[in-house]
Protein backbone atom coordinates (compact mmCIF):
# COMPACT_ATOMS: atom_id res chain seq x y z
CA UNK A 1 0.00 0.00 0.00
CA UNK A 2 0.90 3.58 0.04
CA UNK A 3 3.27 5.69 1.99
CA UNK A 4 1.13 7.52 4.74
CA UNK A 5 3.85 10.93 4.30
CA UNK A 6 2.72 10.97 0.60
CA UNK A 7 -1.17 10.70 1.18
CA UNK A 8 -4.26 13.40 0.75
CA UNK A 9 -6.35 13.34 3.46
CA UNK A 10 -9.49 12.35 0.69
CA UNK A 11 -6.96 9.16 -0.33
CA UNK A 12 -6.37 8.22 3.82
CA UNK A 13 -10.57 8.61 3.98
CA UNK A 14 -10.59 6.55 0.84
CA UNK A 15 -8.54 3.26 2.62
CA UNK A 16 -11.16 0.50 2.89
CA UNK A 17 -12.37 -0.64 6.39
CA UNK A 18 -10.75 -3.46 7.61
CA UNK A 19 -13.29 -6.95 7.83
CA UNK A 20 -12.24 -8.38 10.93
CA UNK A 21 -9.41 -6.89 13.54
CA UNK A 22 -7.95 -10.74 13.34
CA UNK A 23 -6.75 -9.60 10.16
CA UNK A 24 -4.85 -6.62 10.64
CA UNK A 25 -1.89 -8.23 12.85
CA UNK A 26 0.90 -6.66 14.02
CA UNK A 27 0.69 -2.28 13.94
CA UNK A 28 2.90 0.22 15.69
CA UNK A 29 0.92 3.46 14.85
CA UNK A 30 -2.27 4.99 13.55
CA UNK A 31 -3.11 7.91 11.96
CA UNK A 32 -6.17 10.07 12.74
CA UNK A 33 -8.86 11.03 10.36
CA UNK A 34 -11.73 13.41 11.14
CA UNK A 35 -14.62 11.93 9.11
CA UNK A 36 -16.59 14.96 9.26
CA UNK A 37 -19.37 12.89 10.95
CA UNK A 38 -20.52 13.98 14.64
CA UNK A 39 -21.18 11.10 17.11
CA UNK A 40 -24.28 11.16 19.75
CA UNK A 41 -22.01 12.95 22.09
CA UNK A 42 -21.38 15.79 20.19
CA UNK A 43 -17.60 15.53 19.34
CA UNK A 44 -16.43 14.11 15.93
CA UNK A 45 -16.07 10.83 14.78
CA UNK A 46 -12.42 9.15 13.62
CA UNK A 47 -11.24 6.80 11.85
CA UNK A 48 -7.99 5.47 12.13
CA UNK A 49 -5.77 4.46 9.71
CA UNK A 50 -3.17 1.61 11.35
CA UNK A 51 0.43 1.49 10.06
CA UNK A 52 3.86 -0.57 10.52
CA UNK A 53 6.39 2.22 10.12
CA UNK A 54 4.64 4.73 7.08
CA UNK A 55 3.28 1.31 5.66
CA UNK A 56 -0.89 0.85 5.96
CA UNK A 57 -1.79 -2.12 7.62
CA UNK A 58 -5.61 -1.62 7.44
CA UNK A 59 -8.24 1.20 8.68
CA UNK A 60 -10.85 0.52 11.69
CA UNK A 61 -13.01 3.22 13.42
CA UNK A 62 -15.31 5.62 12.09
CA UNK A 63 -17.60 6.16 14.76
CA UNK A 64 -14.97 6.56 17.33
CA UNK A 65 -15.20 9.94 19.32
CA UNK A 66 -12.46 8.91 21.90
CA UNK A 67 -9.23 7.32 21.88
CA UNK A 68 -7.93 5.33 24.92
CA UNK A 69 -4.45 5.39 24.90
CA UNK A 70 -2.87 2.00 26.81
CA UNK A 71 -6.50 1.21 27.88
CA UNK A 72 -9.11 2.91 29.86
CA UNK A 73 -7.23 5.09 32.44
CA UNK A 74 -3.66 4.29 30.96
CA UNK A 75 -3.30 0.69 33.17
CA UNK A 76 -2.85 -1.29 30.08
CA UNK A 77 -3.64 -4.76 28.46
CA UNK A 78 -3.36 -6.27 31.95
CA UNK A 79 -5.47 -3.41 33.88
CA UNK A 80 -6.32 -5.61 36.63
CA UNK A 81 -2.69 -6.64 37.48
CA UNK A 82 -1.69 -2.95 36.95
CA UNK A 83 -4.06 -2.03 39.28
CA UNK A 84 -3.24 -4.60 42.11
CA UNK A 85 0.45 -4.19 42.01
CA UNK A 86 0.21 -0.07 41.52
CA UNK A 87 2.86 -0.33 38.36
CA UNK A 88 1.48 1.06 35.33
CA UNK A 89 3.73 -0.44 31.85
CA UNK A 90 5.74 2.57 30.56
CA UNK A 91 5.21 2.96 26.92
CA UNK A 92 6.47 5.55 24.26
CA UNK A 93 3.98 7.19 22.42
CA UNK A 94 4.97 10.10 20.36
CA UNK A 95 2.29 12.29 17.75
CA UNK A 96 3.88 13.79 15.01
CA UNK A 97 1.44 15.99 11.82
CA UNK A 98 1.83 14.05 8.05
CA UNK A 99 3.20 16.64 6.03
CA UNK A 100 0.80 16.38 2.80
CA UNK A 101 -2.66 15.34 5.06
CA UNK A 102 -2.12 17.28 7.67
CA UNK A 103 -3.48 14.52 10.04
CA UNK A 104 -2.15 13.41 13.58
CA UNK A 105 0.17 10.04 13.24
CA UNK A 106 0.46 8.25 16.66
CA UNK A 107 3.27 5.96 17.10
CA UNK A 108 5.44 4.38 19.43
CA UNK A 109 8.66 1.44 19.02
CA UNK A 110 6.58 -1.14 21.21
CA UNK A 111 3.94 -3.57 19.03
CA UNK A 112 0.40 -2.21 19.51
CA UNK A 113 -2.68 -4.04 20.06
CA UNK A 114 -7.08 -3.31 19.50
CA UNK A 115 -9.20 -4.07 22.19
CA UNK A 116 -12.02 -4.67 20.46
CA UNK A 117 -14.53 -1.48 20.38
CA UNK A 118 -16.76 -0.40 23.20
CA UNK A 119 -19.79 1.77 22.10
CA UNK A 120 -17.56 4.30 20.63
CA UNK A 121 -14.13 3.85 21.96
CA UNK A 122 -11.33 3.52 20.34
CA UNK A 123 -8.73 1.53 22.75
CA UNK A 124 -5.25 0.84 21.88
CA UNK A 125 -2.76 -1.27 23.99
CA UNK A 126 0.79 -1.49 24.28
CA UNK A 127 1.77 -5.02 23.26
CA UNK A 128 5.27 -5.19 23.92
CA UNK A 129 8.57 -5.15 22.26
CA UNK A 130 8.55 -6.32 18.71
Amino acid sequence: MSNIKDMTLDELLAVPYSKRLDEIGTFKGFVIIPTGELHDSGFGCMKFILTLHDEIIGAVGGGSDVVHLNGIGGYGLNWQKSLTEKKVPIIDWSIDLLPKSGCLRVFSSHKLVLDDFIGSDFIVYDGGRP
